[in-house]
């Protein structure tokens, strides 16, 4: 047994950490390399030893969630890989009033680990009355992936950090803060939510409208994720986009280049900010495309598009 497997099967006992793990098994895209070392975590005590450890020895960490908006590079990932599982989640307390022998409550704070799958935790929000999260009904990766990314909810013109009360985060020093917001070399290990009571069939009717809504514009088959981030509205405006829009979308169909494959990476004729694996594809592919998208769309109309996917290990 090596040096690192050594400290690192002292936390988790021996056989729990892999090596060379392909992570095409563990992205939806089914793109990516290996990790020279992979492990999965459902306990946060564990999580919180083994990145201290890996810290110690000096060994790269990469933590994930549900693999979306990742790109993992062709020669992979150097260091440990650790896939988040911690999943529990709950009410961890309610604000308000009695009022007429009646409670009153003012708003709901929701504890969710890092690991929890987003729309698993949309639905029990929804299935408890409590508004904030319901247009995240349907929403790919975890609690901890979306909080670090900001997801935006377009339907109602709002962030998830709208909603966040509290962030629990390892730090790089191995302290653990509570924080209102994060840092990029923070790794997340919980959050709170602040919710507010509400209509609870009117929340679902605004959950399945959003899930309607990604299942017009998402593609089928192994997407690679979400590929650029929203224009700004000036640049909306001065195009001018069909009713302002700020999708990519438009500016890469009206750049001619839906539908346009390199190698099995394929950019969606339905909605040009998905790129698909339709079947071998690699990271080179995905990334070809991603330049030629960004060169194309800057000559035609002067915007610089923002990936909104992550690239991961060495290029």
């Amino acid at each position: 047994m090596n040096n690192v497997l050594s400290a690192l099967d002292g936390i988790l006992g021996e056989n729990k950490i892999k090596q060379n793990e392909p992570m095409e098994l563990h992205t939806p895209g089914k793109i990516g390399g290996p990790a020279e070392y992979y492990v999965e975590i459902d306990k946060t005590d564990d999580f919180i030893q083994l990145v201290g450890a890996a810290r110690k020895i000096r060994l790269p960490v990469f933590v994930f969630g549900g693999g979306s908006n990742i790109i993992v590079s062709d020669k992979g990932i150097k260091g440990l890989v650790i896939k988040n599982n911690c999943r529990r989640f709950e009410i961890a307390s309610m604000k308000g009033s009695i009022k007429n022998q009646r409670l009153d409550i003012a708003y709901a704070l929701v504890f969710a680990e890092a690991g929890v799958p987003m729309n698993q935790l949309v639905r029990f929000t929804i299935d408890q009355g409590l508004s904030g999260l319901e247009y995240a009904l349907g929403l790919p990766g975890t609690v901890g992936g979306a909080v670090y990314t900001n997801v935006h909810f377009p339907k109602n013109n709002t962030s998830i950090e709208d909603f966040v009360y509290n962030i629990r985060v390892l730090i790089k020093s191995g302290e653990i803060q509570d924080q209102s917001k994060i840092q990029r070399s923070d790794i997340v290990l919980s959050v709170i939510f602040r919710l507010i009571p509400f209509d609870k069939k009117t929340l679902w009717e605004r959950g399945t409208e959003a899930v309607t809504d990604r299942n017009v514009t998402a593609p089928d088959g192994d997407v690679i994720g979400c590929t650029f981030r929203d224009i700004g509205i000036a640049d909306a405006m001065r195009i001018p986009t069909p009713g302002h829009t700020t999708s990519p979308s438009f500016l890469i169909q009206q750049s001619g280049l839906a539908g346009k494959r390199i190698g099995d990476a394929v950019i969606s004729d339905g909605n040009p900010n998905y790129i698909v694996n339709m079947g071998e594809a690699t990271a080179s592919d995905v990334l070809a495309l991603v330049r030629l998208i960004k060169d194309e769309v800057f000559k035609k109309f002067g915007v610089t598009l923002e990936k909104d996917i992550k690239i991961v290990g060495e290029i």
